[in-house]
């Protein structure tokens, strides 16, 4: 069980993480989440270590992880936290036999606290929580030379091509990584970045000021607006400028 899909699932698809190291209460959860929401991609970890193995050796970025709290080694508040730094887009739902841990989940971010007594009557509304937090794209997925990374979009300034890397930069830094920046905004709605170069992709929602060849970024940073890209970048500017003030 350590890791394995246990259901594959395309677009559109809900990939939720379970952690519970006793089989028959993680099965039992499972089968109850793939009731009441018919599009989740279900994965089951034994560990949390497996769990946070899986984070960031392969990349994986669960929408929604169930966890139980009372678990050999580290527990379920101590890995949330870790998971609550990881991957910042993934909402967090406690599922435990003992009520006496409900004053320690406020240690963490989470959205709902179930006991497995109550686990049918309960999960519906703890997923229909945890999916309208994460309703809209909450990061970018990047391989960088250290491991995986999950960034919030609202975290990324812009991107630049370079060659055959892209350069992330970042409200706290910069990566670089190999992945093109089509790939990287696939899963993001349109609007979010605008394209304003051949090299650039600026993030709207950091974007201060237009001048007559670059966008003026926060904190200062400048990004180049092409010849070719200066009509589109300036409709689509505008656009969103009126849209905000009305």
């Amino acid at each position: 069980m350590h890791g394995q899909p246990s259901s594959e699932g395309g677009g559109g698809m809900i990939p939720i993480a379970i952690c519970d190291d006793e089989l028959l209460h993680a099965r039992q959860t499972q089968a109850a989440i793939r009731r009441c929401e018919a599009q989740a991609v279900t994965r089951c970890f034994e560990t949390p270590l497996a769990l946070l193995a899986a984070v960031t050796q392969q990349g994986y970025a669960p929408r929604v992880a169930v966890l139980d709290i009372r678990m050999a080694g580290m527990d379920g508040i101590e890995l949330a936290k870790r998971l609550n730094a990881l991957v910042p887009g993934c909402a967090v739902i406690f599922l435990t036999a003992y009520l006496s841990y409900a004053p320690d989940v406020y240690e963490t971010r989470h959205v709902y606290f179930v006991l497995k007594n109550e686990l049918e009557r309960r999960i519906g509304s703890a997923l229909r929580a945890a999916l309208a937090e994460t309703a809209a794209p909450a990061s970018l997925q990047l391989a960088t030379a250290h491991g995986y990374r999950n960034v919030p979009v609202t975290d990324v300034l812009f991107l630049e091509r370079i060659l055959r890397k892209t350069r992330v930069v970042l409200t706290d830094g910069e990566e670089l990584v190999t992945a093109a920046p089509a790939a990287l905004l696939e899963a993001v709605p349109d609007g979010v970045f605008l394209r304003c170069h051949q090299s650039y992709w600026a993030n709207f929602s950091h974007i201060t000021a237009m001048e007559k060849d670059e966008f003026v970024l926060t904190g200062g940073l400048r990004v180049p607006i092409s010849r070719s890209y200066r009509s589109a970048a300036r409709s689509a500017f505008f656009a969103n400028l009126r849209g905000e003030e009305g």
